[in-house]
């Protein structure tokens, strides 16, 4: 790795040297190869190209892929930009990564070689420099005491290098504030040496510090701040919360277990864990490898142009899309319903002081080997502390509850109709005498339509017990003649009477003759 880093150096060196006329590494000299044989061995090379949008372009006719290697005379710096070209597998389509400004385009050219070298690192590779805490941090103190190994854990980031995690979720012994104010919090002094540095993948100096939560990880790039070497930096920090309620109020989770994406990185769900995983998923499935700055699925190697020869062809056509939210991250992960933020204010002063400086030093280059030449530049100071130990929270919560609703339900109402609720019960009772009333004439009108005057329920029950084939379905009275109508001697002068069969009443037809022991006729009128 070392070997192709070298390599990289000296290539980057000709680029600078090719497009700007610029050398101060002087390590070309000491390669045996020539210029161009350096140039050949790099996929992608960096190449200054016209620009046809350029106010001073349509006077000029010039190749807009061309190189000031190739093409060399005067130009107006304003007609080009710099940029690589990056082609698919097939190199059936292509197309220039190109910046405005050269000190972007060189970072960014540089920053994706870098990668695919630091792809190549073995899986069994444990870490950089993972023992040396201090060569990076001279002192440590917390709540007043000493730091130890225990209280830290390692990570490497791609650009940042070795960082350092204190007070984690995995350390052994975790660290708890008690008061709040500088001396109680953590006070560190940080090495900002530059000797270290990389000049062509980071172009400032001093650290790179984050505040985040015990159970989240650790986003170097999308939070923190930068120290500035020779500055004492003091961090106040207060704890904020805020709980949303999710379900028919909002779009939340509460644990991330109904979000369609895959927690690559094994913590606690945040929305930008889900959005890294989300472009994770999206660069293995599209692109066939991962991308290094994100956590890796299993059996899934990371990019590198070796392997992988269009995958950086690959990379900047997704993240355009993941940018304008075409990959549909940014929809999928929901923002968790509990989240738990720090907010930081900053105070700077001159560290150390003019009067102080040479004993402080002095200590430093005993005690740490410290023998860089302008010191000041070279160490930091950084305190973070708790403003005050109570923390601030923001519930979401209904704005209209079925208790309110009522409420504003019975206000209107009254205001409305001008009730109370003496006048609600009222008009319940009214409502519910309407309802009796109704009830009783009801009631009334089927006992005098189906019962019998005068006798109740004994002759419904009579009419009911009758068998229905003893009674005739027509039976009209018979008139009886005069010998029947005259009292026999013979009969009993006592006269019984059938029970009433009102199952028979009826209209009868009138009868044309009379059948009898007499053959008189006799027409009945109305009087």
């Amino acid at each position: 790795m070392k070997g192709d880093l070298e390599e990289l150096d000296r290539i980057t060196e000709q680029t600078l040297s090719d497009l700007y006329k610029y050398n101060s590494f002087n390590t070309l000299g000491s390669h045996p190869r020539g210029r161009r044989g350096l140039r050949e061995t790099l996929p992608h090379p960096l190449q200054l190209l016209w620009d046809p949008a350029s106010p001073h372009a349509a006077r000029k006719d010039r190749s807009a892929a061309s190189s000031l290697r190739d093409n060399n005379p005067p130009v107006n710096w304003k007609d080009w930009k710099i940029g690589f070209k990056l082609c698919n597998q097939n190199k059936s389509d292509c197309f220039y990564q190109t910046y405005s400004s050269g000190v972007d385009a060189v970072r960014e050219w540089y920053r994706f070689h870098y990668i695919n070298i630091l792809s190549r690192l073995p899986d069994s590779f444990t870490s950089l420099e993972e023992d040396k805490l201090g060569n990076f941090i001279f002192s440590c103190r917390f709540n007043q005491a000493s730091c130890s190994q225990a209280n830290y854990s390692h990570f490497h980031h791609p650009i940042y290098g070795n960082c350092y995690t204190f007070n984690g979720e995995n350390n052994s012994n975790l660290w708890m504030s008690s008061m709040p104010g500088v001396n109680n919090g953590l006070s560190l002094t940080l090495r900002t040496e530059q000797n270290d540095f990389i000049p062509l993948l980071s172009t400032v100096t001093g650290a790179r510090v984050t505040v985040h939560g015990q159970d989240e990880p650790a986003f170097m790039d999308d939070g923190g701040f930068n120290l500035r070497p020779g500055v004492e930096t003091s961090i106040s920090m207060r704890k904020e919360t805020l709980d949303r309620l999710g379900g028919n109020y909002g779009d939340c989770t509460y644990n991330g277990s109904d979000v369609p994406v895959k927690n690559l990185y094994h913590s606690k769900y945040t929305q930008q864990v889900c959005i890294h995983s989300c472009f994770q998923e999206s660069m293995v499935k599209e692109c066939g490898c991962a991308y290094i700055f994100y956590p890796r699925p299993e059996h899934v190697e990371y990019c590198d142009y070796k392997k992988h020869d269009s995958w950086g062809y690959c990379y900047y056509k997704l993240q355009g899309a993941f940018s304008s939210d075409r990959l549909g991250c940014f929809t999928k992960c929901l923002k968790p319903c509990s989240v738990t933020s720090y907010k930081l204010s900053a105070g700077y002063s001159r560290w150390p002081s003019v009067t102080s400086q040479d004993w402080v030093f002095r200590m430093l280059s005993l005690q740490n080997n410290y023998t860089i030449k302008n010191k000041r530049n070279g160490v930091a100071k950084l305190n973070v502390f708790f403003k005050e130990l109570n923390y601030k929270t923001n519930s979401e919560s209904p704005s209209v509850t079925m208790v309110t609703l009522l409420s504003n339900l019975g206000s209107q109402w009254s205001l409305w109709f001008g009730s109370s609720v003496l006048s609600v019960v009222e008009m319940a009772e009214l409502i519910f005498d309407l309802m009796v009333i109704t009830f009783l004439m009801l009631l009334r009108r089927f006992r005098s339509r189906y019962w019998s005057p005068g006798r109740g329920g004994r002759g419904a029950q009579e009419v009911a017990s009758t068998p229905a084939s003893s009674l005739p379905s027509s039976v009209c009275p018979k008139l009886p003649s005069l010998a029947s109508s005259l009292p026999s001697p013979d009969t009993s002068p006592t006269l019984t009477a059938p029970p009433p069969a009102y199952a028979t009443l009826g209209p009868c037809p009138a009868p044309s003759s009379l059948a009898g022991a007499s053959s008189s006729v006799f027409t009945l009128e109305e009087p």
